[in-house]
Formats: C-alpha cells, sequence, structure tokens
C-alpha cells in the first residue's frame, strides 16, 4: 500500500523545553502569528492519513508561502540575523521556516543513533541532513542560517551551484575547518571536486556519483551531480540515492544504479519516473522521498514553484510502493530494513 507522509513543522510545546543557544528559545515562545495555529494543527493530524482535513491544513501552508516567495523571500534571506528574526517571530511561514531549522539543529546535536539504524532530516526544499552512528552528513542543505550546522557535519555533498543547493556560508564554514566538500564546481576543496563519475569514501561511508543535465535544459548538459550513498555497516548497510535538480535520463545513472533503499526524487512529475526500474540505468528502492516544495525563491507554481497541491496529484502515479512527502524538519528512522 502506498504511503504518503506529510510532516508537522513541529514547534510542540515540548520543543520549548531543549536548551539551544542564542533568539530561537525566543522565536519558539512566540505563538502570536497564525503559523502557530497551523504548527498545532499538523501536530493533531496524522502524516500517514491523508485525509480531507490534512490537506485543508496543507494548503494553508500554501497560502501562507505564496505571499512570502521570489523577491520578498530572497529579500528575508539577505537580512541580519535581527532583522530576519524580526520577521521569523511575525510572518507565519518565515516563522514555520525558521522553527524546522531549529528543530532539525537541536535533534541532529542530541538525538543518539543506535547500531544498525540511521536518521534522516529534511530540512528544506532538497536539503538532508543524515546521521549514523559514527557520522553525519548534509546533502544540498540551504537554509538563512545553515552555515550554523557546521560543527555536526562531516562533510557535505552539493549536486549543482544553484542557490537553493549551494549555500555558501555553509561551504565557507566546511571548508575553514577542512572538512570535505563533494561538488562538480567549488574549487576551494579540489580533492572532493570532479565533473565526471566519481567514487569516495568519507570515513564509513561510499559515495558513487554519476552526471546528469539540470530538468532536460540542453545549456546545462552536465551541471548536477548525482548521489548514491552508502552508509557502512553501522546502518546495516541504509543507501539512498539523490538526484537533485537533475533530467532523469537513464543513461546519466549507469553509475549509481541498481538496489537502493531510499531515492530522492523532486516532486514526483511523471519524467522523474524514467528511472524506477529494472533496466539500465534504473533504480529499484524501497522508499521514494519526494522534496524541493514550496522553495520561496522561486516564483509560486507553475511560474517555479514546486506546490504542495500539484505534488499531491503527482503522488498516485510515482512508481514505488512507498512513497513519503516529507516537510520541513521532519526526521525518519531507518531501522530493520524501513524508514519509520
Amino acid at each position: 500500500m502506498k504511503i504518503s507522509s506529510l510532516m508537522t513543522f513541529i514547534l510542540a510545546f515540548t520543543s520549548l523545553l531543549y536548551a539551544q543557544e542564542g533568539s530561537v528559545s525566543k522565536i519558539i515562545l512566540n505563538h502570536e502569528n497564525e503559523g502557530a495555529e497551523l504548527v498545532k494543527a499538523l501536530n493533531h493530524s496524522s502524516p500517514f492519513l491523508l485525509n480531507d482535513e490534512r490537506i485543508k491544513i496543507l494548503k494553508s501552508v500554501e497560502t501562507f508561502s505564496d505571499p512570502y516567495s521570489d523577491q520578498p523571500f530572497k529579500n528575508y534571506m539577505s537580512k541580519t540575523r535581527a532583522e530576519a528574526e524580526e520577521l521569523e517571530r511575525t510572518v507565519p511561514i518565515f516563522y514555520a521556516f525558521r522553527a524546522a531549522f531549529d528543530k532539525v539543529l537541536h535533534e541532529v546535536k542530541t538525538v543518539k543513533v543506535d547500531k544498525g539504524t540511521a536518521k534522516v532530516w529534511l530540512l528544506y526544499n532538497m536539503g538532508f541532513v543524515v546521521k549514523t552512528p559514527s557520522g553525519c552528513f548534509g546533502i544540498d542543505l540551504h537554509h538563512r542560517i545553515a552555515e550554523d550546522l557546521e560543527p555536526y557535519l562531516d562533510f557535505l555533498c552539493i549536486t549543482h551551484n544553484h542557490g537553493d543547493h549551494a549555500n555558501k556560508k555553509l561551504m565557507q564554514a566546511m571548508n575553514s575547518k577542512g572538512k570535505p566538500i563533494l561538488s562538480n564546481f567549488y574549487n576551494e576543496d579540489s580533492q572532493y571536486m570532479s565533473q565526471v563519475p566519481t567514487t569516495y569514501k568519507v570515513g564509513n561511508v561510499t559515495i558513487r556519483t554519476d552526471i546528469s543535465d539540470h530538468l532536460l535544459d540542453p545549456n546545462l548538459p552536465n551541471f548536477v551531480t548525482i548521489y548514491r550513498i552508502d552508509c557502512g555497516d553501522d546502518t546495516n548497510n541504509f543507501s539512498l540515492l539523490h538526484c537533485g535538480d537533475s533530467g532523469f535520463n537513464p543513461a546519466h545513472f549507469t553509475k549509481v544504479q541498481g538496489k537502493v533503499d531510499m531515492v530522492v526524487l523532486r516532486w514526483g512529475a511523471e519524467r522523474e519516473n524514467n528511472i524506477l526500474g529494472t533496466g539500465d540505468g534504473q533504480v529499484q528502492t524501497k522508499y521514494t522521498i519526494l522534496s524541493h516544495l514550496l522553495e520561496m525563491a522561486h516564483k509560486p507554481y507553475p511560474k517555479g514553484q514546486a506546490s504542495i497541491t500539484q505534488t499531491l496529484k503527482h503522488l498516485p502515479h510515482v512508481k514505488c510502493e512507498n512513497v513519503i512527502i516529507p516537510f520541513w524538519g521532519e526526521m525518519m528512522t531507518w531501522k530493520n530494513g524501513r524508514l519509520e
């Protein structure tokens, strides 16, 4: 049976008790804007029950995001911390955006990962943090304060050089500490920069890559690195494939094909199914993750942004038994051969 999982933004009152630094508590304690009410509603709905009530709540998220996408969002991202935090206290979608970061940061710092398991968080857009018993890494992490994650990351993978996937401040912070940054463009870390399919080993983690076009754009034919990441025996060999903004042409997946536990697609559009199967350049997976939702530096759907409404329409047509649509801040656990 197909599973559809939409996360809560999670600002439950238990989060208020977390010992966090700086202004985090000020933001979480402020429940004066409509974002807090939305969070409460999401927390009382089931991530595995996509009923009318939950769909109504999710459409409210789009209602909050639409007026603050594109240029207003870019303006917010460029503000000082103090200026941005004032917006986070008063603007519902920015409130949720920041709260999701605070949740992920706290959990990455404090959640213990048992042997044979792995923890996977969606931060924002296509940005994921993966924590294993022996390490922690990020893929396409982007947020206004993404650099605050640096102390807890061992390495960073970046699929391509677009701002919603490649965060300059986080890259600088990682590089200043000598931590690997895997990419096809970041010359400051030449050891891990490659524009051809490559294999890397970082700690217990093995990474294989392939190179793809960007969303079938003929002007960007070799722009996206696809990452197949095998997290090691201390996770019971949990593996994931992150496709970034690829064009999903199987010819660009031959170096990463085969069985994999979890695949990160974009938003479930028809062409994304091209890589799901048993043929050459295809993968067989237990779980498909849809992402890239409400990337607010893009104009609202249909002018660039991947909407929740349209993703829900794609959902039944994704050729995978278990399809999950996480939202900002959600944590998933790999345990006993399944995500839960």
